[in-house]
């Protein structure tokens, strides 16, 4: 069976090419999962691992290793991955990787990406922050930070306005709009409107892809609407995206790359996305592990 790597996981067709091709070759109690995935995808994806485990009659252990056989580190990585395959299907696909998944997914490479983003935020008085795993922990950060001065913080999510202010030093504004119950953010033309007329020094943002061609993008058209609005409202747009992220572009796009100041990684990328990078002049931060540090130290 074809399998996934670390640094390209099974995306779109490719994906479903596999879960398909497991309900034949694949253990019984794996072929149930499998059956599950792909007669309900959207129920897969919005249930708890228990409540899985309960419906089919297995185990979380043996759940998780129905996602490593297709290559994948876990639960969260996969149905992540499932979501925006379904996504890829239809424009008007209503299912999005849920907030707990993305906090899941590959969380020491964001801590690592979040802080080599935070210690970039010293002379910023007026932050706007997306919503997302990655910049929720920024905003964790600067909310338990006594060295940062007061800074006012606009944000589409929930969870990073709730970590933003913390320690009470920051003014925290929401966007507005309709709330999104499964990622906790904000969207809508109201989210949009409350953008005009603003100018924030830096905009910390995330993307569901880089591409060299396609630039930054997304799976959700209102979403999009929103994270664009909010690259407009910047002078200065930092990106966070851990390896994973270098594919393919997505439905929606956002932004080409001339509007990145700097982009921020846990890997280095491929030579193509590097070279990309350099000629649209973003600047290239790999958050590496300390370990790989002290060797190139050494």
């Amino acid at each position: 069976m074809q399998q996934a790597h670390d640094d390209k996981p099974l995306h779109g067709a490719a994906l479903w090419a596999a879960v398909l091709s497991a309900r034949d070759m694949m253990p019984a109690k794996l072929r149930a999962i499998a059956a599950f995935v792909s007669d309900d995808p959207s129920e897969f994806i919005r249930m708890t691992s228990r409540e899985i485990c309960a419906r089919l009659g297995t185990s979380e252990p043996t759940l998780i290793r129905f996602c490593r056989s297709l290559g994948f580190a876990g639960l969260a990585d996969f149905r992540i991955e499932l979501a925006l395959a379904l996504a890829a299907q239809s424009a008007g696909a209503a299912v999005h990787p849920q907030a707990a998944d993305r906090r899941l997914a590959n969380p020491e490479a964001k801590r690592r990406i979040a802080a080599a983003a935070f210690e970039l935020l010293t002379d910023d008085r007026a932050l706007l922050i997306d919503n997302g795993s990655t910049v929720e922990i920024v905003a964790d950060l600067l909310g338990h930070s006594d060295d940062h001065p007061p800074t006012t913080v606009m944000t589409s999510g929930l969870m990073v306005a709730q970590n933003a202010m913390r320690n009470g030093r920051h003014t925290v504004m929401l966007t507005g709009g309709v709330i999104r119950p499964s990622t906790g953010s904000l969207t809508g033309r109201l989210a949009e409107s409350s953008l005009a007329g603003m100018n924030f020094d830096t905009f910390v943002m995330g993307a569901d892809s880089i591409d060299p061609e396609g630039g930054l993008s997304t799976y959700s058209e209102d979403e999009a609407h929103v994270t664009r609005a909010m690259v407009e409202a910047a002078s200065r747009v930092i990106v966070l995206a851990d390896h994973t992220k270098f594919r393919g572009s997505r439905l929606h796009r956002i932004c080409g790359l001339a509007r990145v100041a700097i982009l921020i990684t846990d890997r280095p990328p491929t030579p193509e996305i590097t070279a990309a990078l350099e000629a649209a002049g973003v600047r290239l931060i790999v958050a590496a592990p300390a370990e790989t540090e002290d060797k190139d130290e050494a």
